[in-house]
C-alpha cells in the first residue's frame, strides 16, 4: 500500500520502528563502558620485579634517562614526575609496556626479553607513586589494558 509523505517531515511509521532498535544498541553500548570501567584496576606488580627493572634500568637505560630517571647525559625524556604523568598518566599500562617493549632502547630496541621489559615496567610503575603487591605484572596486553595509570 502506497503512503503520501509530505516532503520535508519524517515518516512517523519508520521512526517509531527504528526506535527499539537504538534504545538496544544504546543500551548495549552503556552496558559494555560501564562493564569495562569496572573492570579498570591499579597496576598490580612485586617489588622483586622493580628490583630487577632497577638492575635493568642501570645497564640499560641510565645513560639516556639519568641515575634519578630525569637527568640524564644525552637527552633522554624524564621517567618520573609532570613528564611522565603528562604523557603516560592518563592511560593504562599496555600502553607504557608497548611503548618500552617497542622502541627501547633506541640502539637496539626490542631485544630485551620480555621479561626485562616487564620488570623494567614494574620499576618505572613504582617510582611514579603506584605500589607494588603480591600480583606479579606479565607481558599479557588484555591484562595490562585493565591496569589503568589514572591516580
Amino acid at each position: 500500500m502506497f503512503m503520501y509523505k509530505p516532503p520535508g517531515r519524517p515518516c512517523t511509521v519508520a521512526l517509531l520502528a527504528a526506535a527499539p532498535a537504538a534504545l538496544a544498541l544504546v543500551t548495549v553500548a552503556t552496558v559494555q563502558t560501564f562493564a569495562q570501567g569496572r573492570e579498570q584496576r591499579p597496576p598490580a606488580f612485586t617489588q622483586k620485579q622493580v628490583e630487577r627493572g632497577k638492575s635493568i634500568y642501570q645497564r640499560n637505560c641510565q645513560d639516556c634517562h639519568g641515575s634519578t630517571l630525569d637527568n640524564g647525559e644525552f637527552g633522554g625524556a624524564p621517567l618520573k614526575g609532570s613528564y611522565f604523568r603528562q604523557h603516560w598518566g592518563s592511560g593504562d599500562v599496555s600502553a607504557l609496556f608497548g611503548y618500552v617493549n617497542t622502541l627501547m632502547p633506541p640502539d637496539r630496541p626490542g631485544q630485551l626479553t620480555a621479561q626485562s621489559y616487564v620488570d623494567l615496567t614494574a620499576f618505572l610503575l613504582s617510582n611514579n607513586g603506584y605500589a607494588a603487591g603480591s600480583e606479579e605484572l606479565t607481558d599479557d596486553q588484555d591484562s595490562q589494558r585493565k591496569m589503568t595509570m589514572k591516580k
